[in-house]
């Protein structure tokens, strides 16, 4: 082999490593960019996600500030009143004429049962009193208030050994029921409500079904978003934020089941 062509066999050797040098560095310096990108776009993802906890933690600790005023407020001022009246017409009842008594008795009645629903409306508002008595019996309360329109059959059914979770859950978890339970009452159209909780060793279920007419999910998500209604969002927004998951089932003219399931792992033992 002459010289000249060893020269020309070693430069193409050359050339080939030194392209082979370049393409790899071309993909490292490609592989590098979209790992970096990819890592930019995860940390946006979470910076957005951990901006959207933080904000609506905030716009949770405003409501449950709004909620312990306007509780206080009922419970200081408006049941004062109503027993004030209750107070006057006792006064006036005896100097009244016998065919006004009864309007009058009635009406005592009625304020009695006012106040009634003022201190169970207070109770229902008031953040520390439902940290005390628990989720169960808070929930239990808002089903019997539920009852007391006699617009509903209500059944309420728990199995498993209960256990507590954390304030904040019981927190969140009490106002998601009270939504849900207030669409029932607003929109249903419901004769019955069947509410359930399950207690297992890995996860915590808890189940709202009424037998209403139902409605269209996709169709009413599709609306939400249109509208900028956040109220079917906010639910599971709100229980993602206590480690929890909603699933909604609902067909028109099939009812309506609300299920929130929260792992085990984020629970605490309950101490009796």
């Amino acid at each position: 082999m002459s010289d000249s062509t060893q020269v020309l066999t070693l430069i193409i050797i050359v050339s080939t490593i030194l392209l082979a040098l370049f393409g790899a560095i071309i993909v490292r310096y490609i592989f590098l960019y979209q790992q970096k990108r990819f890592r930019h776009q995860h940390e946006v993802l979470e910076m957005r996600e951990a901006f959207g906890r933080t904000l609506l933690q905030s716009r949770l600790e405003i409501q449950e500030q709004t909620l312990d005023h306007i509780a206080k407020e009922l419970h200081a001022n408006f049941s004062h009143l109503v027993s004030l009246i209750n107070i006057n017409l006792s006064e006036i009842l005896p100097q009244s004429a016998s065919h006004v008594q009864d309007s009058i008795m009635e009406t005592k009645s009625l304020a009695k049962q006012l106040l009634s629903e003022l201190k169970a409306l207070s109770a229902s508002l008031n953040t520390d009193h439902i940290m005390q008595i628990g989720f169960v019996k808070a929930f239990n309360n808002e089903l019997n208030r539920l009852g007391n329109t006699r617009k509903f059959q209500v059944t309420f059914m728990r199995t498993g050994n209960e256990y507590r979770l954390s304030p904040e859950q019981e927190i969140i978890l009490f106002r998601l029921c009270q939504e849900v339970l207030n669409n029932i009452l607003k929109y249903s159209q419901a004769a019955s409500v069947k509410a359930s909780l399950q207690y297992s060793p890995d996860i915590f279920i808890l189940e709202i079904a009424d037998d209403g007419i139902g409605f269209d999910f996709d169709q009413v998500m599709i609306q939400s978003a249109e509208k900028d209604s956040t109220g079917l969002i906010n639910i599971r927004k709100r229980a993602r934020l206590i480690g929890g998951e909603v699933q909604i089932r609902t067909r028109p003219g099939e009812g309506t089941i609300v299920t929130i399931s929260i792992p085990r792992k984020h629970t605490e033992p309950l101490n009796l």
